[in-house]
């Protein structure tokens, strides 16, 4: 019994630890999986409800909230749109959301929408039978902050809104909140106000290009999350405020909409200072307060010596209900500035005068603002193209650039290129090499089809082939000053903010630091910018745009690529075509070997240049940013057409002498071998292919065609080049027809010598004399005079055309 007892005993003490230990790992499971690791399962769809439970609509008591445009109440059908899910408080493990159609909310089949991921551990979901309808975690990882993108659907369905899930902990979960009614409210605290040394990236001042203690009115502002950090001071012993509206009407103007105003506002002089969140009915000069004071919270103020200061936050967006009230700082709207001497309550002083001055252009507070009302020829960087210090009519491009002197968190640029549709921009690289190892960021000014040229933030992708795409965050950090097309030049003057923002770490550089730099046009309207008309201009060495003011080019290049085709037209359209008419029409003129000596001379003079030119050309691009030996192949068709033809024609030009050194006798079987070869297949070549290729060399180099003089001197060309061609066609036709007559005795026969064709009188038996002794000096055929005219008149054609192509190409 006592056996028994015992054994009793120690299963009865080993359940209880099987127990124990079965209840510790009950206990640890749930701390484990905070969130399902894979994100939210398909039977979450309905209700968003975690298998592991939770409360249905449960108070949002941790300040979790979704932000985005769409949240006002309004979006674009098909635009996609930036979503930010941020944990005002703490952090969380995971998350579900959906955007639903307001009329049948309730519905799995009213989701519409649709998402892409962008910050990492999050996921797509499929829940209405479209793949990325909704969105999830894809790592219990503990997150702050999420990014994603939502396209809205390609039609207006009405109104959408947004539920969400989050869990916090296993224990803790807040399910299916509408996130168009979940907005921050002045009792949850957003995120902490920088340092008083922080840098803020935007600014708004007058009067315009003040110093800051010197200033009427000083604001400066930062993203800071989804909520705007602002510092503002200004003269005044009652209060100052900063307005936000949708356009530069008079205050007092009966059409004009309402005016967001942000007002600091001691209580009593020489008193406390407080932020007041106002607005300004449109055609009103009353300011009333907010209906709600949500989305604003003010964190310190004071005034000393009749100048008040204070720092405040306001949301990005506009609150629940507050629409009429509140601008969305997203968006592009005018600034202005208002103060008054009155204490206490703002709404309580009418404003005084209507005609306030507003900001020189729109702003997008959230993106930032860099003001720049004064001369462009004032920014102390000053870079040209084709030459060092050419004027800025006369430089095919032509930029300045400078520090902003309203806020030294930008670079202000001024651009002016010789075009009037199209680009033109300006880059920075680290590798010197467009689509080499890493990305080149590029921004610029374009004309556009239906509206005025605008400026454009982009970069060329790493790896590319060159593709221009259009910044991760499309223009955040640029603004447009002023654009124009004026004197038949495209201008823009825009400033970029120096340092990276968030979102654009794979598509801006920190200009802050030496980079090479990068210049460029194109006949292409609008942004991303697409094709290259001309190769872009590379800095010979890294500049800091910040911190030095000058730039050079390789100005050697342009006179390197004119001379190229100087001396290819002497080679080919003058000399080349000369000595080939020589010998195909001139033998007979000049029976006894002259017309021999002329067409080596003439052919070996512009096979000289020709192999010059060769030479140049390489020379002018040796430092080019090129991936191998065809470097116009990558700009477009016609670059690579001008390669691989002028490739062709050197060959060729070399090949046809080495095939006459090894030339068989006139009298050889297998003369008509070289016959076919050196006269008609590869002559032929010679005389036709070298004109094309000229002519395509223009296009490439001489992008001023659509200049008056050069577009008619450049028809004189194709008028000449006609000319020519008609007139060596009719010389082929009756010389040849002559040739056939010849047979005639009457006539002349050809017979070729080593030196040439020699003429032999016809015997009345029918053959040749010949004297083996003595080598008589043959007489000129009977229509040699007309030879001459022709020849002559070929010449008269060449010549012109070859001046009038070099013209050209003076004037590119």
């Amino acid at each position: 019994q006592r056996a028994i007892g015992r054994e009793q005993s120690w299963c009865q003490l080993t359940c209880m630890k099987m127990n124990v230990l079965f209840c510790c790992v009950l206990c640890i499971i749930p701390t484990l999986l905070v969130a399902l690791p894979g994100g939210a399962p398909p039977e979450a769809c309905s209700t968003l409800m975690p298998n592991h439970g939770g409360t249905q609509g449960a108070p949002n008591n941790t300040g979790f909230f979704l932000f985005g445009e769409p949240l006002s109440g309004s979006y674009v059908p098909g635009t996609t749109y930036r979503m930010r899910l941020v944990a005002t408080i703490g952090d969380f493990a995971g998350f579900f959301i959906q955007a639903r159609q307001e009329s049948n909310q309730e519905a799995v089949s009213s989701i519409v929408g649709t998402w892409v991921t962008v910050s990492s551990g999050i996921r797509t979901a499929r829940c209405n039978g479209v793949d990325g309808d909704a969105i999830t975690h894809s790592s219990r990882d503990r997150k702050a902050e999420v990014l994603m993108d939502w396209t809205a659907p390609a039609t207006n369905v009405g109104r959408i809104h947004f539920f969400y899930s989050i869990v916090v902990a296993y224990s803790n979960i807040v399910v299916k909140l509408n996130a168009t009614e979940e907005r921050p409210s002045s009792t949850i605290v957003p995120p902490p106000m920088p340092p008083a040394d922080a840098v803020f990236s935007s600014t708004y001042r007058q009067p315009e290009g003040c110093q800051q203690s010197n200033c009427a009115f000083y604001v400066e502002w930062r993203n800071n999350g989804e909520f705007i950090d602002f510092r503002m001071e200004g003269n005044a012993v009652g209060w100052i405020a900063l307005g936000i509206t949708d356009t530069n009407l008079p205050l007092n103007d009966a059409s004009r909409n309402f005016s967001d105003i942000l007002a600091c506002q001691a209580e009593s002089v020489g008193s406390t200072v407080n932020v007041k969140d106002l607005y300004l009915p449109g055609g009103g000069l009353t300011p009333s307060f907010d209906s709600s004071t949500n989305g604003l919270v003010y964190t310190s103020g004071r005034i000393n010596s009749a100048r008040i200061f204070c720092n405040f936050t306001r949301v990005l967006f506009p609150l629940l209900g507050q629409e009429g009230e509140d601008y969305n700082f997203g968006q592009d709207n005018f600034l202005f500035f208002l103060s008054n001497s009155a204490t206490g309550a703002a709404s309580d002083v009418p404003i005084v005068n209507p005609n306030v001055i507003f900001s020189s252009g729109t702003v997008n507070v959230d993106q930032g603002f860099a003001a720049f009302t004064g001369s462009v020829y004032s920014l102390p960087g000053e870079g040209s193209f084709p030459t060092s210090g050419c004027s800025p009519d006369d430089c095919d491009f032509y930029f300045r650039w400078g520090v902003n002197p309203n806020n030294p968190n930008y670079l202000t640029f001024f651009i002016s290129a010789d075009l009037t549709v199209g680009w033109a921009a300006i880059g920075v690289s680290r590798d010197r090499r467009m689509g080499g190892d890493e990305i080149d960021d590029v921004f610029g000014c374009t004309t556009s089809n239906d509206g005025p040229p605008m400026v454009a933030d982009t970069y060329n992708v790493a790896g590319g082939g060159r593709s221009n795409v259009g910044d991760n965050s499309g223009s955040v950090g640029l603004v447009q000053h002023s654009t124009g097309v004026i004197n038949g030049r495209l201008e823009c003057t825009f400033s970029r903010i120096i340092s990276v923002l968030t979102g654009e770490e794979g598509s801006d550089f920190n200009l802050d630091n030496s980079y090479y730099v990068i210049i460029g046009t194109g006949y292409t309207q609008g942004a991303p910018f697409q094709r290259h008309e001309r190769n872009p201009e590379w800095s010979t060495s890294e500049v800091n745009l910040v911190r030095e003011s000058s730039v050079d080019f390789d100005y050697s290049r342009i006179p390197l690529i004119k001379a190229h085709g100087i001396f290819m037209v002497l080679a080919w359209p003058i000399l080349a075509q000369l000595g080939i008419a020589m010998a195909r029409h001139m033998k007979p003129a000049m029976p006894n070997g002259g017309w021999f000596l002329l067409h080596r001379i003439l052919v070996l003079s512009g096979v000289f240049f020709s192999s010059l030119a060769f030479l140049l050309i390489f020379v002018a691009y040796r430092n080019a940013d090129t991936r191998g030996l065809i470097h116009l192949g990558d700009i477009n068709g016609l670059g690579t057409a001008h390669f691989v033809l002028g490739i062709t024609v050197i060959v060729l030009q070399f090949t046809n002498p080495i095939i006459a050194l090894f030339r068989c006798a006139p009298n050889d079987d297998k003369r008509w071998i070289f016959n076919l070869f050196h006269k008609a297949i590869i002559g032929i070549a010679l005389q036709m292919v070298p004109i094309a290729n000229v002519m395509i060399g223009l296009f490439l180099f001489g992008d001023k065609i659509t200049d008056p003089m050069n577009r008619n001197a450049y028809w004189v060309m194709v008028a000449l080049v006609s000319a020519y061609s008609l007139w060596d066609g009719l010389l082929n036709i009756y010389f040849g027809y002559s040739c056939h007559k010849c047979k005639e005795k009457t006539c002349a026969v050809t017979v070729e010598g080593e030196l040439g064709t020699e003429l032999k009188p016809i015997s009345p038996d029918g053959s040749t004399s010949h004297d083996p002794t003595t080598k008589p000096k043959k007489k000129p055929s009977p229509d040699h005079w007309l030879r001459w005219a022709g020849w002559i008149g070929l010449a008269a054609i060449a010549i012109p055309l070859g001046i009038t192509i070099i013209g050209l190409i003076g004037r590119g």
